[in-house]
């Protein structure tokens, strides 16, 4: 495998994208540097069904629509429409002449399967856009209405579309201060449906306006505001608001909403920190959980995780104990993963429903994608997984042979297969080959490009093997002792004291009190880095058994790690 790698990072394929020999291209991403082509990039499937959500749902939502009534077939244009001159200014018969045109091209492209982008269209295209600032907004509208009915281009960037949605959008943003929230969300569902909404300055300032009223919406409007900020993948100022108002509609939302409001709190980095709203999130769960789907379920479970603290684990285990072997069999692979995860935050781990989960990446491993390879391998390392069954040996001995198999996927998503590597030396399996593969200079620059001094894992694997592989006639690279010194800096805690003139954290405070009981036991402890692999120092202590007292540390304690392994 290390030969693999190294031969097709060496040679000017489609992967020369990775050592950045390729203009246009970055390092480690399969994407231009310049903009999409398409706008259909922007869509994903979980943000298509949080939208059929709100499609199906009683309630009112602001849902953009072409009119039923609208079926005209022009399968003949009149050519005269598409010469017009831009010499005088526009005045209100001929925006209306103007804007019944712009349908009857729109319907003629759709019957004819013709793009705007054709060179015929241009004069029309510039006569119209001179006349946008006129438009009513009831025309505004019907022209985004209009934008819809034409055929995809196939870029967003394609000659007149991109004029015809510009001016649009620069409209829209003038009367951002005119419209209600009802309309703003109407106008930011347009954009939506039209591909555009990441792209337009329309749906950002609309966001702006609306997150200075979140305290005061409907629960219909807090939901579609939360997920256009899911599409967005931004936050408002004060994403609090959403947390309190969600808290007194808690109990009216459907799950399928509560599941829309824990995507746009997951993809916008916010924890919910109102105990109350979570249990009530769990209780909502734990009641509906054999009617739950899966999005829906795994949405909830994401925020559950990024958001729960010690205060929630009886919650956290009521709601495992509640998911049995056939309910997993039921759900997705990628849903019985997030179960698995559910614990990992707080190191909660339930045996046996990850066992079960574990039972079915067994079975459903050749199709597992390397990214789910390397969240399940964190599970088994996270908890020093040890079944009856001996599920966790065979899973691990299995995803390290796949992974000579899928060098393609490796070099797409190189760090997934740094983790992998490292999750799995922590279970206690390792190969040497692939070892040398990941920690190969040409690997890890691809990998990491100019941070690897910050990458943790990399540095974990380097020191796994110039500790566990010394005697095992090791050959392959190691990092250069440049950049172990650096991360030694960068990725080790300092050792706490107290009376510090740095303030401490509260895992510090634990740390010392912890030393302190000890202390009373065992007077001879010290704080210490003895392996690097570990960021904060453990309490090192030494005890005579026979004489059951603890002796000076002085002549036998290594000294601190410091950069280098230089005590191996």
């Amino acid at each position: 495998m290390f030969r693999a790698l190294r031969s097709v990072l060496c040679t000017k394929s489609k992967y020369s994208v990775f050592l950045n020999e390729t203009p246009g291209w970055r390092i480690g991403r399969n994407l231009h540097s310049s903009q999409s082509r398409t706008a259909k990039i922007f869509k994903d499937h979980e943000n298509i069904y949080a939208h059929q959500v709100l499609e199906q749902s009683a309630n009112p939502y602001q849902l953009f629509s072409l009119h039923k009534q609208e079926h005209f077939a022009y399968t003949d244009l009149d050519e005269s429409i598409l010469s017009l001159k831009s010499d005088e200014k526009i005045n209100k018969d001929e925006l209306k002449i103007l804007f019944e045109n712009f349908k009857a091209v729109a319907f003629y492209c759709k019957a004819t399967n013709s793009t705007i982008s054709e060179q015929r269209f241009n004069a029309f295209r510039n006569r119209y856009c001179e006349g946008v600032s006129l438009l009513s907004d009831e025309q505004l509208l019907e022209s985004l209405r209009l934008l819809l009915v034409l055929p995809k281009e196939e870029s967003v960037r394609a000659d007149n579309f991109i004029e015809l949605w510009n001016a649009l959008d620069v409209e829209c943003c003038r009367r951002i201060e005119n419209w209600d929230t009802n309309e703003l969300l109407l106008v930011c569902d347009a954009w939506y449906k039209l591909d555009l909404a990441r792209i337009c300055d329309f749906v950002k300032e609309a966001l702006r306006k609306m997150g200075r009223k979140v305290r005061k919406m409907t629960a219909s409007q807090l939901v579609q505001t939360m997920f256009l900020c899911n599409v967005m993948r931004c936050s408002l100022y004060e994403m609090m608001d959403f947390e309190v108002n969600l808290a007194h509609y808690v109990q009216n939302m459907s799950l399928d909403e509560l599941g829309v409001m824990s995507m746009g709190f997951f993809k916008t980095q916010t924890r919910l920190r109102n105990p109350e709203l979570l249990d009530n999130l769990y209780k909502r769960l734990i009641n509906e959980l054999d009617t739950a789907k899966d999005i829906t379920l795994v949405a909830i479970l994401k925020i559950l995780r990024y958001s729960s603290k010690i205060p929630q684990v009886d919650k956290m285990k009521e709601l495992l104990d509640k998911m049995s072997q056939e309910k997993l069999e039921a759900m997705s692979l990628l849903t019985c993963l997030h179960v698995a995860l559910f614990g990992c935050e707080l190191q909660f781990c339930h045996n046996k429903i990850v066992e079960y989960v574990l039972m079915r990446f067994e079975r459903e491993l050749e199709q597992t994608r390397l990214k789910d390879l390397e969240r399940i391998c964190l599970v088994m390392g996270l908890f020093n997984m040890k079944t009856s069954t001996g599920i966790e040996k065979t899973l691990c001995a299995r995803v390290l042979h796949m992974l000579n198999n899928r060098i393609d996927e490796i070099l797409k998503y190189p760090n997934c297969f740094l983790n992998c590597l490292h999750y799995l030396t922590l279970c206690g399996f390792y190969n040497q080959e692939m070892l040398a593969a990941a920690l190969d200079e040409k690997f890890l620059k691809h990998a990491c490009g100019s941070n690897l001094v910050m990458n943790r894992n990399v540095f974990h694997l380097d020191t796994f093997v110039k500790v566990n592989l010394k005697d095992k006639n090791y050959l392959g690279p190691q990092l250069a002792d440049k950049y172990r010194k650096t991360m030694g800096k960068m990725l080790t805690y300092y050792i706490p004291e107290r009376n510090s003139k740095y303030k401490l954290s509260a895992t510090d405070h634990i740390l010392l009190e912890i030393k302190d009981i000890i202390s009373t036991l065992l007077p001879h402890n010290t704080l210490k880095h003895i392996l690097p692999n570990y960021a904060r120092p453990d309490i090192v202590i030494c005890y005579d058994s026979q004489q059951r007292t603890s002796l000076p540390l002085s002549n036998i304690c290594p000294e601190d790690y410091s950069d280098l392994l230089h005590l191996f």
